[in-house]
């Protein structure tokens, strides 16, 4: 097979150069990743954060920022980097720029990931399509030949139609290999990164919601302190005329009690 594929590009066959062509872009975009996500991107986390955490516990936050840009300019460093940074000018935008950050960076672990599979896609589907045609111009060629010669040709032209499909099917699997490799170093490396966003908030936020709590707790007391506040005689007062018109006879009442005060004659006599 491996003969027989050679012969084809000593012919100069299209499809064979084509996907050739196609194999050699994926390949310098997966030594392109492996590269980013393993000696640029990827770094001790644990060690980093540990490091962080001795630097900000000594409130030393200008050795922090220097210990950062000395580690790395992307990843995690770069956004603790933008993150003491931000802390220095407005505590309270903290949070904000971690996530904006985070938002930022994340998209480059997978950048050109999926266009692995879209060439092993296409590499797989110019060699039908080079198998297809060549099988074509087979059969058209063996259609004018003599009897005696169809034989003897067929068999040969036909092997010869299947180099582009078993090269295409060939360089597919390899660069399918190479996206799974990068695709577990793309997801190991997002994990890492998670965990260690989460960490770096729970280090730097703290600061934020202490600078913030007081101003929140102002202003109920403020609130609290305008409320009119009613003295004791108040109630008193609006309380006695409830009571007196309660207590305070009827008109009905009035004239019953007179009624039953006034004695009989023959009580007098």
């Amino acid at each position: 097979m491996f003969g027989e594929i050679a012969a084809s590009f000593q012919r100069g066959n299209g499809y064979l150069t084509l996907m050739l062509f196609l194999g050699f872009v994926a390949t310098a975009i997966t030594f392109e990743r492996i590269i980013m996500l393993q000696l640029v991107y990827h770094i001790d986390f644990n060690k980093f954060l540990t490091n962080l955490k001795k630097l900000l516990s000594s409130e030393d936050t200008s050795r922090a920022l220097s210990f950062c840009k000395s580690v790395s300019s992307t990843s995690l460093p770069g956004i603790a980097r933008r993150a003491l940074e931000a802390a220095e000018v407005d505590p309270t935008t903290i949070r904000g720029t971690i996530e904006e950050e985070t938002i930022d960076f994340l998209p480059r672990i997978e950048a050109r990931v999926g266009a692995l599979v879209a060439l092993s896609t296409l590499i797989m589907l110019t060699g039908i399509l080079g198998a297809i045609d060549s099988l074509w111009n087979t059969f058209h060629a063996v259609s004018v030949l003599d009897t005696a010669q169809k034989q003897a040709s067929l068999g040969s032209e036909v092997a010869r139609s299947l180099n582009p499909a078993a090269f295409g099917v060939l360089l597919s699997m390899l660069i399918l290999v190479g996206y799974y490799l990068v695709k577990g170093m793309a997801i190991r490396l997002t994990e890492k990164m998670h965990y260690g966003v989460t960490v770096l908030g729970n280090i730097l936020v703290p600061a934020e919601v202490a600078s913030v709590m007081p101003v929140a707790m102002a202003e109920p007391m403020q609130m609290h302190m305008q409320m009119p506040v009613s003295s004791p005689a108040e109630p008193a007062l609006a309380a006695q005329p409830i009571a007196t018109t309660q207590g305070a006879p009827s008109d009905a009442n009035v004239a019953d009690a007179v009624v039953q005060n006034i004695k009989d004659e023959e009580e007098i006599i």
